[in-house]
C-alpha cells in the first residue's frame, strides 16, 4: 500500500512538473546539490545579456563535510527548447568554500550595472577578476550582509561594530578591500537592551531612494526584524513596529519611493502578510492582498520590474509555488497554480528586455534547483488577441483615478486613441493617448457602468469598468 501511494505521489509530481514546463522556458536544472532547507543559491541578470548563478553545493562529492559556492554564467540569447538542464553554462573562476556561522545564514550575490560580480559570506567578500578568471578574496571584519550596488556602482554592505560596551550598525562602502564608513545606525531597545544582529541573515538588507537609506536587520535570538530609514546627515530612525519573520521576508521600494514588505507571520499556520509604510502616520499599513492564494507560506519575494510593475512569488503548502502580478487593485496569478512546483525560497530577476526569470528549488531529486523564464503568454495568439491582452486597466471598480497601462504594447505616441462611453452609448471622453500609462480623472462621473474603448489603426479593445 505504501509503495502504491509513493508511486502515485511521484507520478503526480512528474505530471505537475511537465505541465508547469508548458508555461516556462527552462534555463537551468540541477538535482545533485541538495543544499538543505535554509541556505539558498542566488542568481541575477546582467546588462550584458547573461544570467549569473551562485550555486551552493552541499553534496559533499568533492570533499565530505565541505560546502562550496560555484558561480556560473549563461548567454540568454543562446537558449533553445532543447536546453532543459545545464547545457551552455560556463563556470567562472575557482570554487569558493562556503563560510557560514549557522544554518540560517545567507550569501550575498551582486551583479553590478557594469557586470562586476561579488559574493559575500561570513567575514569575506569575493570579487571576480574576469581577465584572470579568478575570485579575489578580501577579509571583512564585522560584515553581516546587506550587500548592494547603488546607481553609481558603489558596493555597500552592513557591518556590526562593537567597542567600549557600545554597539552600532554601519553602512560601509567596500572598495577593493578598503572599507569606507558611510552612515551609522544607533538604536537601543526599550529597557536599555542593545539590538544585536543575526550574522549574514537574508533579512539584513540595504535599499536606497534619493538621499535616504532603508535598512532591515534581523535580531539575534528572536524572529524579529527591524526597519530603519535615514542618511549620514540626519541620522536614522526606526520605522515603527517590528515583525516576526526572520529571513522569510522581502523589502522593495517602488520607483516613486513607496516602501513595501512581505513576510511570513510568526504563528502557525504561517500565513503571508504584506505591509506598506505610511510615512505621514509613521506606521505600517496593510497592503492589498486581494486575489492571493490563502495558503501556508514559506519563502517569499517582492520585485519591481523595469517598468515599475510589482510581482510577488512565494512557496506554500502542498509543494506548490506561486507567482502574482499586482494590477493596482489586486493580484493576478501568472500561469497555472501549479506553474512553479516545489518553489522553495523563490527568487525573481529581470533582464535588459524586462523578461522575468524565476529561480526555485533546493537541488534535490524532488526539488531540483531550477531557473525558468516566463514564456510569452501571447505566443500562440492572433494580433487582435495580443492587442487585447497587453492592455491593463485598473483599478476596477474605480472611485477617482482610472489607469490605462499600455507599456506591454511597446507604445508609441500618437498611434492610440482612447474613448469612454456611458451606459447609454454616449461618448463622454475622447483623446489621443500621449503616454504609455494614462491616468483618467473619473471623480466627477456619476456612479454606474462605463465602456472604455482603446484602438489603433488595426485593432480595437473594449472593456467595461464600474465607477463607484
Amino acid at each position: 500500500m505504501k509503495r502504491s501511494i509513493f508511486t502515485i505521489l511521484m507520478l503526480t509530481l512528474v505530471f505537475i512538473t511537465a505541465k508547469a514546463d508548458e508555461y516556462w522556458d527552462i534555463f537551468y536544472r540541477n538535482y545533485l546539490i541538495n543544499p538543505g532547507i535554509n541556505v539558498q543559491s542566488k542568481f541575477g541578470a546582467g546588462t550584458d545579456g547573461k544570467l549569473y548563478l551562485a550555486e551552493i553545493d552541499y553534496s559533499g562529492i568533492y570533499d565530505p563535510g565541505i560546502t562550496y559556492v560555484d558561480v556560473r554564467s549563461y548567454e540568454i540569447s543562446q537558449w533553445t527548447q532543447d536546453n532543459t538542464g545545464q547545457e551552455g553554462w560556463v563556470n567562472l573562476g575557482q570554487r569558493l568554500q562556503l563560510k557560514m556561522p549557522n544554518n540560517e545564514s545567507n550569501i550575498d550575490f551582486v551583479v553590478t550595472a557594469d557586470n562586476q560580480l561579488y559574493v559575500g559570506m561570513q567575514d569575506s567578500i569575493f570579487w571576480y577578476d574576469s581577465n584572470a578568471d579568478f575570485w579575489i578574496s578580501y577579509y571583512v571584519e564585522d560584515y553581516i550582509g546587506g550587500m548592494m550596488a547603488d546607481e553609481s556602482g558603489r558596493i555597500l554592505i552592513l557591518q556590526s561594530i562593537g567597542s567600549n560596551d557600545e554597539h552600532h550598525f554601519q553602512i560601509t562602502e567596500f572598495d577593493a578591500g578598503n572599507l569606507i564608513p558611510v552612515a551609522t545606525i544607533d538604536y537601543t531597545l526599550p529597557g536599555n537592551i542593545q539590538l544585536y544582529h543575526r550574522i549574514m541573515n537574508e533579512a539584513n538588507r540595504i535599499l536606497m531612494f534619493e538621499d535616504n537609506y532603508y535598512v532591515s536587520i534581523a535580531r539575534a535570538s528572536t524572529h524579529q526584524n527591524y526597519y530603519f530609514m535615514g542618511n549620514e546627515t540626519i541620522g536614522f530612525t526606526m520605522l515603527q513596529e517590528h515583525f516576526t519573520h526572520l529571513n522569510l521576508s522581502s523589502m522593495v521600494l517602488s520607483p516613486s519611493g513607496e516602501l513595501i514588505i512581505s513576510h511570513r507571520m510568526g504563528g502557525t499556520p504561517y500565513s503571508l502578510a504584506l505591509k506598506q509604510y505610511n510615512f505621514d502616520q509613521n506606521q505600517w499599513d496593510d497592503f492589498n492582498m486581494q486575489g492571493l492564494n490563502d495558503a501556508e507560506v514559506y519563502g517569499n519575494q517582492l520585485a519591481f520590474d523595469k517598468s515599475g510593475k510589482l510581482y510577488l512569488s512565494y512557496s506554500a503548502d502542498f509543494n506548490l509555488g506561486f507567482l502574482y502580478e499586482y494590477n493596482g487593485s489586486g493580484w493576478e496569478h501568472v500561469g497555472p497554480l501549479e506553474s512553479v512546483a516545489v518553489a522553495h525560497m523563490p527568487r525573481i530577476a529581470f533582464d535588459n528586455d524586462n523578461q522575468l526569470f524565476l529561480m526555485h528549488g533546493i537541488g534535490s531529486g524532488s526539488a531540483p534547483l531550477t531557473i525558468r523564464r516566463l514564456a510569452d503568454p501571447t505566443a500562440d495568439l492572433n494580433e487582435k488577441d495580443i492587442f487585447t491582452q497587453k492592455i491593463r486597466l485598473f483599478p476596477n471598480p474605480v472611485s477617482q483615478s482610472l489607469t490605462v497601462d499600455l507599456n506591454q504594447l511597446g507604445f508609441k505616441s500618437g498611434e492610440i486613441e482612447l474613448e469612454i462611453y456611458n451606459s447609454n452609448g454616449q461618448l463622454i471622453l475622447g483623446q489621443n493617448v500621449s503616454g504609455a500609462q494614462t491616468i483618467i480623472d473619473v471623480n466627477n462621473l456619476p456612479s454606474g457602468i462605463y465602456m472604455l474603448n482603446v484602438r489603433n489603426a488595426a485593432n480595437n479593445f473594449r472593456h467595461r469598468f464600474v465607477k463607484q
